[in-house]
């Protein structure tokens, strides 16, 4: 079994508003111009988005305005809990799960746990997927980190 990817931080805002700027505003900390099925051919997606329900989809709108399926809903416990599954660029045969907690830390300050799990469903190729993953979630929450601070200032 291939251990789970698990990131935590600490922002200085409330979970509610962490949770926000999580899901309804992914597009304004995602790395669209890099972090995107778009990307891959040189261009910008133009937007990212998360149906707010269990059962919706993640869903990136690519630089020519098709749309790529990154995952589908699993949680979406507001202002507590998301989990979707995740295969963006990839076969959705081959998912793995993403959860993210917020948890009140003291006075508007949140515990943010991202949790990235599943490998195994890469078969020999898990441990390989995971060590991307984990580098790339490490800049994509400092990503998420400014602008959830920016947000609360």
């Amino acid at each position: 079994m291939t251990d789970p990817i698990v990131k935590t931080i600490e922002v200085a805002c409330s979970p509610a508003l962490a949770f926000d700027v999580f899901t309804r505003r992914i597009r304004t900390w995602w790395p669209l111009d890099s972090k995107s099925a778009s990307a891959s051919s040189g261009k910008a997606a133009q937007d990212l988005t998360i149906d707010p329900h269990v059962g919706g989809v993640v869903c990136e709108v690519k630089h020519d305005g098709s749309k790529d399926i990154w995952g589908e809903v699993l949680a979406y416990d507001d202002p507590h809990l998301f989990a979707m599954t995740w295969h963006p660029g990839t076969n959705e045969d081959h998912p793995t799960e993403v959860r993210v907690e917020f948890e009140a830390a003291g006075p508007d300050r949140c515990k943010v746990t991202l949790t990235h799990k599943g490998w195994e469903i890469w078969a020999e190729k898990a441990a390989e997927m995971r060590e991307n993953y984990n580098g790339g979630w490490a800049g994509l929450l400092d990503q998420f980190y400014s602008n959830a601070c920016a947000e609360a200032a």
